[in-house]
């Protein structure tokens, strides 16, 4: 009985069941399926890109994307955006490949896409360097004069060039629109170039083109943003034949995790870290030396701009050794109060002393570092990382005072690689790279940039 009763609702449900069959099919023949928000999707077959868009097929067409494998429960494909020189990049994901990828290219051109947002809540565009490889820098300033990639234009571009696989970026969108000809305004768009000078050179890259709106935007004024408990940080271009790049300012930043209270730093290996011997650094010039009525040079400004001073290897010069050492008292009142600044202090009041103030012409207070003058190193090129204590607020000048710049060949100067380390618990966690315009200085392999190690710890511990 039961049997028969199964037999006859079979019967009944059968023929709805093949008109949905064929409302399916037609479906999927005639495209009008919606098939989401056009969400990342994995590519299936022969596709050099490791990400796609979801999309209906029809669509996929229209904006010449490339059809590998199903999505949305084979309702869509997911659309692949391969593109190269002279593209505009209109959709979420897409990459921008070398000339003829993946085999080596030799061209000597500037290589363009513009990217145009697919939205205005589109506010950052991140870049994957899946693979990059163009030319070195010059080995002796640092400077990108002939490959380079630069993403946007004027003053908020940023360069890039050497061996950077691996890395990533954010870069924020202009807010602009524009209009052409009869046509609604649009967005502005943003110019991503590679420039290559010289035939002689192999060059590979493949780079990943992510639009994000602001809910999925980096925080600002990070153009790196890392997340997980453990990580490495690597300044630009680092590799062993290779050198930190010249006119780099930006923030490396860690998202914390839950249960996470502070992050300790440690480089990667015992060479990983070299910023520059300070033997090398030009002389500081002493605004207290300079006549009141001298003109200050373009130069000059950037030479006091960009040195600071912080911890590092000893200063290689006969002066510092035989400098006196002035008494305690005299050191700490020194260290507070310069003495080009007292002629300041009675014009302005002074409120709390830091030692982040990036000093230059203009500015009141001006970084010093701990300890006597003469018996700190002088940091043209640096690296910054947050002291716990960022105001002076202990009697003497001993051990324990934050340094928060970083430069020279060692990363903890006197302390045993094995127990080399830099804890701190300001939030948000944040390495500062501060690199300066291209100058001659010595041995490349003195210059070869940073390499860090980091590991979130534990609330409590």
């Amino acid at each position: 009985m039961l049997s028969r009763i199964l037999e006859l609702y079979s019967d009944l449900t059968s023929p709805m069941n093949e008109l949905r069959r064929g409302l399916f099919q037609l479906g999927k023949v005639l495209n009008f399926f919606p098939v989401g928000d056009e969400r990342e999707c994995r590519p299936e077959g022969n596709t050099l890109a490791k990400a796609g868009i979801c999309l209906n097929p029809y669509d996929c067409r229209q904006r010449d994307g490339k059809a590998s494998g199903d999505c949305a429960h084979g309702l869509g494909v997911c659309c692949v955006f391969e593109v190269t020189c002279g593209a505009t990049v209109q959709n979420n994901i897409s990459y921008f490949m070398s000339p003829g990828f993946p085999e080596l290219w030799h061209g000597e051109r500037d290589c363009d896409v513009l990217v145009e947002k697919t939205h205005a809540g589109v506010t950052q565009l991140r870049i994957d360097f899946v693979h990059f490889t163009i030319g070195q820098p010059n080995r002796t300033t640092g400077e990108c004069d002939e490959d380079a990639m630069t993403v946007g234009e004027g003053a908020n571009n940023f360069t890039v060039c050497g061996l950077n696989h691996g890395q990533h970026m954010f870069y924020d969108l202009p807010t602009g629109s524009q209009r052409r000809d009869d046509e609604l305004p649009s967005g502005l768009p943003t110019r991503l170039r590679v420039r290559t000078r010289g035939g002689d050179t192999a060059r590979l890259w493949m780079l990943r083109l992510t639009q994000l709106p602001l809910a999925q935007a980096a925080p600002h004024d990070c153009l790196q943003n890392y997340e997980g408990v453990n990580g490495t940080i690597k300044t630009f271009n680092y590799a062993v034949n290779g050198r930190h790049l010249a006119s780099h300012r930006y923030r490396a930043c860690i998202r914390q995790e839950p249960g996470f209270c502070a992050i300790r730093y440690w480089p990667c290996d015992a060479g990983s870290f070299r910023i520059g011997p300070p033997a090398d650094v030009p002389a500081l010039m002493d605004p207290a030396a300079m006549p009141p009525t001298q003109e200050t040079t373009p130069s000059a400004v950037q030479t006091q701009e960009d040195m600071v001073e912080g911890s590092g290897d000893e200063p290689q010069s006969a002066t510092s050794s035989s400098t006196p050492t002035a008494p305690l008292a005299t050191r700490i009142w020194r260290f507070m109060w310069p003495s080009w600044m007292w002629g300041q202090r009675r014009a302005r009041t002074l409120t709390r002393w830091s030692p982040y103030v990036q000093h230059g012409v203009g500015d009141v207070l001006r970084y010093y570092g701990y300890g006597d003058y003469a018996g700190r190193p002088r940091c043209y090129d640096r690296i910054t990382i947050p002291c716990d204590d960022e105001y002076l607020l202990m009697p003497s000048l001993s051990a324990g005072v934050c340094e928060p710049h970083r430069c020279g060949g060692s990363f903890c100067p006197g302390v045993p690689p094995a127990h080399c380390r830099v804890d701190s618990s300001v939030r948000p966690f944040a390495v500062s790279v501060r690199f300066g315009p291209p100058v001659r200085k010595g041995s490349a392999d003195d210059n070869i940039g940073a390499c860090l190690r980091y590991a979130q710890l534990p609330c409590g511990s």
